[in-house]
């Protein structure tokens, strides 16, 4: 089967939105990051994200799950909160990457500095999302976390 090799822009937004305000929509409000901010926000407090709920309605463009909604510059993008960990820890899967690139062609997020366009290979993963699914695991668990990844030795304090 050959492979889209068409990488145009699509699916944008009607009217630009400002470059450097990422908007993140969930079910208890909306966020404003600029791109550092939002990667600190995944550095610093995992849990803080994790504990953002879908918005009613939206589904990921690339699970069919519930999501939130991620507006850039020019896209709106419904994803899961993992999914959105994976586009701004530049670590998406390569399924992940392929679903986006068929939908909206290539956007920074997702351009070849940071992923192989034809394997969806992330060249240069942050490592955020591990960090935020072992917050979700932690808050799914009620259990503080050890050093040893994974395990959890009892009630939080």
């Amino acid at each position: 089967m050959a492979r889209d090799t068409d990488l145009s822009p699509r699916n944008r937004l009607p009217e630009a939105r400002p470059v450097l305000d990422i908007e993140v929509e969930h079910a208890s409000g909306t966020e404003h990051f600029d791109p550092n901010k939002q990667i600190m926000a995944l550095v610093v407090s995992p849990e803080f994200v994790a504990a953002w709920k879908p918005v009613d309605g939206a589904v990921s463009v690339i699970s069919g799950q519930p999501a939130i909604m991620v507006r850039t510059h020019d896209l709106e993008i419904p994803l899961t909160v993992d999914e959105y960990a994976g586009l701004v820890g530049n670590e998406l899967e390569p399924d992940e990457f392929k679903a986006l690139l068929a939908r909206y062609g290539s956007f920074f997020e997702i351009h070849d500095d940071f992923y192989d366009p034809k394997t969806g290979e992330a060249w240069q993963p942050k490592g955020l999302r591990p960090q935020f699914r072992a917050a979700v695991a932690e808050m799914q668990s009620g259990l503080a976390p050890t050093s040893v990844s994974g395990t959890f030795p009892g009630p939080k304090s």
